[in-house]
């Protein structure tokens, strides 16, 4: 166990030199409206994702630098002439850490209804290259459509008189499953929790189909509600939450993982529970009832449920659900086509869960091929990367709620 500890320690040592949000996906979304013969957008981005830019110099406020970002990144154009801003993008700070910044685009006459509209943008890409940028375009009809802008593809072009009237169900998934796929590949912590959960299970396909199917469920559950709105999870909280679930599934990884667990859970729950008396006095972000269920979840598993990483899959499932409710709701979805749209995300989400499985199922049975004694230390580094990894994200990300 000591030794263990003593690897989580180098790794979260390795990891602290790092920003704070080294590890948390980029991404920004834009709302844009037609009317008439202009274009009105709406641009939101973590407040956090916006200090990113003081890299670049300067110590202007936060809603001042988001405008300045704002007003050097978008290129529009219709029908082929390009459309010019009527004034600078006007930026402000929202609840729930949030950086909006607002700017209308007027086009020449008539262009938006001749042809199709460009729109390009390089925001945060001088402080983040893997940056996602959602948007979504509504025209007076309220047609809607979207796209994802990275650096390698900036433009998005948008033929509005190409828009079906009716939207079939195919063309639905076909436009949210890549959404869907694109957000589970940029997040590195929903990638790290299910390397966490195949080491879990040592492997063994079966074991790893059913926990993923587990956490699929769970998933599932907690994306639908929040989608259509019963659910309205704190963001920044769930963040940090989704690095408490790959610190505690990396926990139980390797050969004395049940036990280590046990070992391990009752100086952790005590811990989390000090955690919830602070929140209580607001000494420490996050809920007090968060901190005392997970203090209470930390002491009950390892005594309470079943030794099986399915429990741990559908139960964190829940928690990354919310997560990937963030994502989509940067989505402007038709609300006539909810589920479909929901259906095609969560597909897409599914896509991206089973490549990510299978590269980590061919390295364990690569694994398997070295020698037992590099195989056994191999999954000892690997355990204790992903639980120092988790633990620096669960801090880092509280440290901006």
């Amino acid at each position: 166990m000591i030794r263990r500890f003593s690897m989580a320690l180098a790794v979260w040592l390795s990891a602290s030199a790092l920003p704070a949000d080294a590890h948390t996906r980029s991404q920004s979304r834009s709302h844009w409206v037609v009317t008439g013969d202009a274009l009105e957008v709406r641009i939101e981005a973590d407040a956090v994702e916006v200090t990113r830019l003081y890299a670049l110099g300067g110590d202007a406020p936060l809603d001042a630098l988001f405008a300045a970002e704002v007003g050097r990144s978008f290129q529009v154009s219709a029908g082929g002439a390009a459309c010019a801003p009527s004034s600078a993008p006007q930026g402000a700070l929202a609840q729930g850490g949030r950086a909006i910044a607002r700017q209308r685009f007027d086009c020449p006459a008539g262009a938006l209804a001749r042809g199709s509209i460009e729109i390009e943008s390089s925001l945060f890409h001088s402080v983040a290259p893997t940056h996602l940028h959602f948007m979504s375009l509504r025209t007076a009809d309220g047609d809607v459509a979207e796209a994802v802008l990275t650096q390698s593809h900036a433009r998005a072009q948008l033929d509005l008189g190409q828009l079906p009237a009716t939207q079939s169900l195919w063309s639905l998934l076909a436009r949210f499953a890549p959404i869907g796929a694109q957000h589970v590949w940029s997040g590195f912590d929903h990638m790290a929790f299910m390397l966490a959960l195949v080491l879990l299970c040592g492997g063994r396909m079966r074991e790893v189909v059913v926990a993923a199917t587990g956490f699929t469920l769970g998933h599932t559950a907690t994306l639908g509600l929040a989608a259509l709105g019963a659910l309205r999870p704190d963001v920044l909280s769930i963040e940090a939450l989704i690095g408490f679930t790959i610190a505690f599934v990396a926990l139980g990884v390797g050969a004395q993982g049940e036990a280590r667990l046990r070992a391990w859970s009752t100086p952790m729950a005590v811990a989390l529970g000090l955690a919830g008396a602070g929140s209580l006095m607001s000494l420490l972000p996050m809920s007090p009832w968060v901190w005392f269920g997970l203090a209470a979840f930390a002491y009950a598993y390892p005594r309470g449920f079943p030794a099986s990483a399915a429990w741990l899959a559908v139960i964190f499932g829940l928690i990354h659900g919310c997560g990937f409710a963030g994502a989509l709701a940067g989505l402007d979805l038709p609300k006539p086509h909810l589920i479909a749209s929901l259906l095609g995300f969560n597909l897409g989400v599914e896509l991206g869960q089973i490549v990510v499985i299978g590269a980590a199922l061919l390295a364990a049975l690569a694994a398997r091929r070295a020698p037992k004694v590099v195989a056994e230390r191999g999954l000892e580094w690997a355990g204790a990367s992903l639980f120092a990894l988790g633990c620096f994200w669960f801090a880092s990300r509280l440290a901006t709620a």
